[in-house]
């Protein structure tokens, strides 16, 4: 009689204890993003209107501020939301997110060379960059860099393979770039010129929202701006609308 085999229960992966690991990537889209694309954008696209090229360049020069608004996203599985609040210095970056599925307040900071996540409750994990941290957590990486473009209502390249449309202010309306469909909309006028309100993106995997409620530009000089004297102001913010709208 053939000897029967007792099934051995698989040794359990050790990884970090995080809720929600959906969500915290998603946290992760503030610096980074990547994802196959679904839906593709509408065939007409606009050339450049002729202010392109100064508001672009204008935005490039913000380097610093702070930034306050509310993150929500939904994939197949999973939804949810969070407030947060981004500091960026040059490459030196803080993000404190609050409200995520009541687990007090995450934390990411970094630079071009380190990042690092912190948890209560958990102990900080490191990596050299943020597509290796996304590596280890979840299997995927996510470029750096993008949504510090992106929040400023520009491309974070001047590829000519990137495929963008812009509303009747000249602004930009539409973005499909590294392999996301983005819409961005309800500008608002600041110490550079004007700054995006809302940025809707998607890919097949993963759709999110971010509102961006309220920018501070605490090193602004007036020396730098190429905006129009008139608007200048050092901090400016978006009255509350639903994440869903």
């Amino acid at each position: 009689m053939p000897t029967q085999l007792t099934p051995t229960k698989p040794t359990p992966i050790n990884r970090p204890s995080l809720p929600a690991l959906g969500f915290i990537a998603l946290l992760l889209l503030l610096i980074s993003a990547c994802a196959p694309l679904q839906k593709q954008p509408d065939s007409t696209i606009l050339s450049p209107p002729p202010s392109w090229p100064a508001h672009r360049i204008a935005m490039q020069t913000i380097d610093s501020w702070q930034l306050k608004g509310k993150l929500a996203y939904r994939n197949e599985t999973d939804s949810g939301s969070a407030w947060f609040d981004w500091s960026q210095h040059g490459d030196q970056f803080t993000i404190y997110l609050s409200g995520p599925f009541g687990v007090g307040t995450v934390q990411i900071s970094g630079n071009a060379q380190a990042i690092t996540l912190s948890q209560p409750g958990e102990a900080d994990i490191s990596s050299h960059s943020s597509s290796a941290l996304t590596q280890r957590l979840f299997g995927w990486q996510l470029p750096v860099e993008q949504m510090r473009s992106w929040v400023r209502g520009i491309p974070a390249s001047s590829s000519s393979g990137i495929i963008k449309t812009f509303n009747e202010a000249g602004l930009l309306d539409s973005l499909q770039e590294d392999d996301w469909q983005l819409t961005v909309s309800r500008y608002q006028t600041g110490p550079y010129g004007q700054l995006p309100g809302k940025i809707k993106g998607r890919s097949d995997k993963l759709a999110f929202t971010l509102l961006l409620k309220e920018w501070s530009f605490p090193e602004y000089d007036p020396q730098r701006s190429t905006s129009n004297p008139g608007t200048l102001n050092q901090s400016i913010s978006n009255p509350s609308h639903s994440p869903d709208k």
